[in-house]
């Protein structure tokens, strides 16, 4: 998968915010944004954890902020800080949450919890950040969807309706920030080899849907990463309003 990250691409000058950026797809964004020359914010749930992000860091480049979408206070704090910071070129949603459990064994709990972190946080962090992008003429937003926001199974009823919902929002930004030289689009992994993936389902459960996949196997999180980079660099120059599915062909199964 080398070659995968030769793609020649300048981010030199800009700064790019990325939520849920410390693990799993997050942090290969990240890797492949530093490579081309951007400076990044990265965000993460756990305070302790960002401390010592913060604290290992020995690129001035890279920053941790610290922010919980499921706490109205922790989120208002964030938006204060990157208020603050004045420019913003690039922004990937990118943190979410799951739940799989039949709808009819889901709380409101549950539904509150998914649509916080996955619906509010970032209509609240496109709202806040777009502004500084108008104010600069130049923006690219890329949304993290899923496969879950063009089909659905059984136990998906809360996740996709919150990628549904995402993807929507992608369209309208899409078309009000187009004038000031923003572009907005989403991006939607299939079943990507992540750590959690790789802990979380036993090597069966691997094999089984590795055999539904059309192309045989999951995606290494470089491959999100590098859509995700074409669709944030000026490369991308009228690409817009769209939710591009990168799923080794398995939604068309």
């Amino acid at each position: 998968m080398n070659s995968l990250s030769s793609v020649a691409i300048d981010l030199s000058g800009k700064t790019a915010l990325i939520t849920g950026g410390t693990r799993g797809i997050g942090r290969a964004i990240a890797d492949r944004f530093i490579d081309a020359g951007a400076s990044v914010i990265l965000t993460g749930t756990k305070k302790e954890e960002i401390d010592r992000l913060n604290g290992e860091s020995s690129d001035s480049r890279v920053a941790y902020l610290q922010v919980d979408f499921a706490d109205e206070i922790s989120v208002a704090a964030f938006l204060e800080k990157i208020k603050a910071i004045g420019k913003v070129d690039i922004l990937i949603n990118n943190a979410g949450v799951n739940k799989i459990a039949l709808n009819t064994e889901t709380t409101l709990d549950d539904f509150n919890f998914l649509n916080d972190v996955n619906i509010k946080g970032p209509y609240l962090v496109s709202r806040e950040v777009s502004k500084l992008m108008k104010a600069n003429n130049y923006g690219r937003i890329v949304n993290v969807t899923s496969i879950w926001s063009v089909i659905t199974r059984p136990g998906r009823s809360l996740y996709t309706t919150t990628k549904y919902a995402i993807a929507g929002l992608t369209k309208t930004l899409a078309i009000e920030l187009a004038a000031d030289n923003i572009l907005v689009n989403a991006v939607g992994p299939g079943f990507t080899m992540t750590e959690l993936t790789a802990t979380t389902n036993t090597p069966e459960d691997i094999e089984k849907i590795t055999q539904i996949i059309p192309a045989k196997r999951f995606a290494q999180p470089v491959e999100i990463a590098n859509l995700i980079l074409f669709l944030s660099s000026d490369l991308n120059s009228y690409l817009t309003g769209q939710n591009i599915i990168i799923d080794g062909g398995y939604t068309n199964v």
